[in-house]
């Protein structure tokens, strides 16, 4: 098969896959908004700044390779979720390509073709391809370094160019996540193991100063939240190291029997497991025996990522994180299954040369075990992307089209946006609000917003408001922790608070209430046990023009149509 017929072909697959799949809608994580928000920033102050949140601190958790990506395509003149969304499509279509590439490289053509289509159609890159998130472009940049340094069948030293590209994508993937690190690490283990330390040496210098400067500006945030026995529980202390061992076997164990084979096949139901520890048997000897021959870069990062897997909190883990492993776990498997097929031919095969209808036999034989693998991987992985095509073309997408980007999601969401587009337009210039997403809170209002302490300290919630300015509170039924945390502070101060407006649909109802100035010599409220109360409404009365249908169903994302670039 042709280098381009192959790759076309590839190609072809994961496209048509991803945009039938494809719908209009925002995720509801608020990384989607926090990417387009640290974009923003870059370009209207030139800043790396978290412009949602009052005071405008430096950010420090995301590198800003994808934020710098997201801020070109704003001066480009994108300003809609699809137009973003977009751009993560084309970033898996080349993760794809490279993921082609790399294969062919090690294998041939058959393994190129059959290794990019399997994950070109995986459940996960699907998923990854629908979204604003950071994995499509950390994807292609790990995809496109491996597939640069792996060995050709030529002897010859790789052409520098070739060189100078792979380790640019390496501090490429590393800048967008700092997942990237065991690339980075696997790449100069590679250049050290084949003594160019001239390589080396240029490689690390040309990371260093960016590494310095982003290490110096992160003050490492992840790396401090890493060892924490749960990130969004700080309280809980670090990890001990029994903590740390059992976090290494669970992840070890969750990633081989879920993340991994679901990821590639979708829902496998309890078949997921037994799939998962054959896929993992298959990847091990393979890995083991390239490794016995001299290993790669593949197979340096391999290690060094299931590492930093089995490291990773729990709280963070899942098929996403998966991502990068998942081309190496196809070719492995596959190179398994075909040495296998290969070896048990051989066996049977008669001593005397081989006659043409046992040479086709043993063809046939070894193509049967490719093709079980296919099977395992393909065919799960077809029901479920039909599924999701089923559901995009009988539901989300015409209801994302006519209601907004929250139209295929439940009322709570959709009165959330529209609360948040209200805001916008009615609350004062400079008004920070109390909110449960304020990330996508300051996307659609435009409007800096902080999350409510989840804390039973009431007080907690004013200290914060008063420290910080927050004059509003959007009372929507999120998630229920509005019930927990907000709910008894407004039972517990009253005279606190009083109604701005209140969003009624059939289902839900959100109250955009004021928090008013402390009266002077407030005393502690007289219970903690929280109780009903009758909220009045602010002078003048509180009302509620609700936005226009035309600005609930538009798909631009608000605050780059309320303040457009300079």
């Amino acid at each position: 098969m042709r280098l381009w017929t192959g790759l076309a072909f590839a190609l072809g697959v994961h496209v048509v896959l991803a945009l039938s799949a494809s719908t209009p809608q925002v995720h509801n994580g608020g990384d989607n908004a926090g990417y387009l928000s640290l974009a923003h920033s870059l370009v209207e102050d030139g800043a790396y700044k978290e412009l949602w949140h009052p005071g405008e601190p430096d950010h420090t958790k995301y590198p800003p390779l994808y934020p710098a990506f997201l801020a070109a395509m704003i001066l480009a003149g994108a300003t809609t979720w699809g137009a973003f969304k977009a751009s993560s499509i084309a970033l898996t279509a080349l993760a794809t390509a490279f993921c082609f590439l790399w294969a062919r490289r090690l294998r041939g053509d058959r393994a190129g073709v059959v290794v990019a289509v399997l994950f070109g159609a995986s459940y996960a890159v699907l998923f990854a391809a629908q979204w604003i998130l950071s994995d499509p472009l950390f994807l292609a940049a790990t995809m496109g370094c491996l597939w640069l340094l792996a060995p050709g069948k030529a002897a010859e030293p790789k052409p520098r160019w070739e060189l100078a590209a792979a380790l640019a994508l390496a501090v490429a993937a590393y800048f967008t996540r700092s997942a990237g690190a065991p690339l980075i690490v696997a790449a100069g283990l590679w250049l050290a193991i084949g003594r160019r330390w001239k390589e080396l040496g240029v490689f690390a210098a040309a990371l260093a100063v960016p590494a310095f400067l982003w290490g110096r500006a992160s003050a490492g945030d992840y790396a401090s939240e890493f060892w924490l026995i749960n990130p969004y529980a700080p309280e809980l202390g670090r990890a001990g190291l029994w903590e740390l061992v059992v976090r290494a076997a669970t992840n070890a164990w969750t990633y081989a029997s879920d993340y991994v084979p679901n990821g590639l096949a979708g829902s496998l139901g309890g078949g997921a497991a037994v799939v998962g520890i054959a896929l993992t048997v298959a990847t091990l000897a393979e890995w083991l025996r390239r490794v016995r021959s001299g290993p790669g870069v593949a197979e340096l990062f391999l290690v060094l990522y299931c590492g930093l897997l089995a490291a990773w909190p729990a709280q963070w883990s899942g098929d996403r994180f998966a991502l990068p492993i998942l081309p190496l776990v196809l070719l492995y498997a596959y190179a398994s299954v075909a040495r296998l097929a290969k070896f048990c031919g051989d066996r049977r095969s008669a001593p005397e040369p081989a006659a043409p209808g046992a040479v086709r036999e043993n063809r046939w034989r070894r193509l049967a075990g490719a093709a079980a693998l296919v099977a395992t991987v393909a065919l799960p992985a077809g029901l479920s992307w039909d599924r999701v095509r089923e559901l995009s073309r009988t539901g989300c997408r015409q209801a994302t089209i006519t209601r907004g980007p929250w139209g295929c999601y439940p009322d709570n969401y959709r009165a959330f946006h529209v609360m948040a587009l209200w805001a916008g337009d009615h609350l004062p210039e400079g008004s920070v609000v109390y909110s449960r997403k304020p990330r996508f809170f300051y996307a659609f209002s435009g409007l800096q917003s902080v999350a409510y302490p989840f804390a039973t300290d009431r007080s907690r919630f004013m200290a914060m408001a008063d420290s910080l300015g927050i004059g509003y509170v959007a009372r929507s039924r999120w998630d229920g922790s509005e019930a927990s945390y907000v709910d008894p502070v407004v039972a517990a101060y009253p005279e606190r608070f009083c109604r701005v407006a209140r969003l009624q649909s059939p289902t839900e109802s959100i109250w955009m209430l004021a928090i008013l100035p402390p009266l002077e010599g407030e005393a502690e409220p007289p219970s903690q046990t929280g109780r009903g109360t009758e909220l009045r409404e602010c002078p003048p009365e509180g009302g509620l023009t609700l936005p226009s249908q035309s600005a609930v169903a538009s798909m631009t994302v608000p605050f780059l149509r309320r303040s457009p670039p300079r």
